[in-house]
């Protein structure tokens, strides 16, 4: 009898959330809006507070859930610390965000799109009539 190897494939989400940090880290510098302090605060903040919970999120889905928080704050925090007057500012926060929001809720689990064409598939429970 022959045995079946199964394929290790490694988990790329923690490190798809640490590139997602790394460019909310770099992003004032390199869009030009490093010169208005609430932006970098904003930032560094996130990095510090949110980064080390999107290493952690694959293991532990309360992370993954604080995580969207953070997301959540970076698509608001233009409008809410008075930096949206920088269309570069904002447009950045706003794809960085939804990249971090959707990175965690597919670490939580939720799924965003069924398969079309394929019926929902149901549990088989004993003693059931069809």
């Amino acid at each position: 009898m022959k045995r079946v190897r199964v394929p290790h494939f490694v988990d790329r989400r923690p490190i798809a959330g640490s590139a997602i940090f790394l460019w909310v880290a770099a992003s004032p510098w390199i869009w030009g809006f490093a010169g208005s302090r609430p932006a970098v605060a904003n930032h560094v903040a996130l990095v510090f507070g949110f980064a080390p919970l999107a290493l952690i999120m694959v293991n532990l889905r309360p992370a993954a859930v604080v995580a969207l928080l953070g997301g959540v704050w970076l698509v608001a925090s233009p409008w809410a610390l008075g930096y949206a007057t920088n269309h570069l500012a904002w447009l950045n926060e706003l794809i960085s965000g939804l990249a971090l929001i959707v990175l965690c809720l597919h670490v939580a689990g939720v799924r965003f799109l069924a398969r079309r064409g394929s019926p929902p598939v149901l549990a088989n429970t004993v003693g059931s009539r069809s």
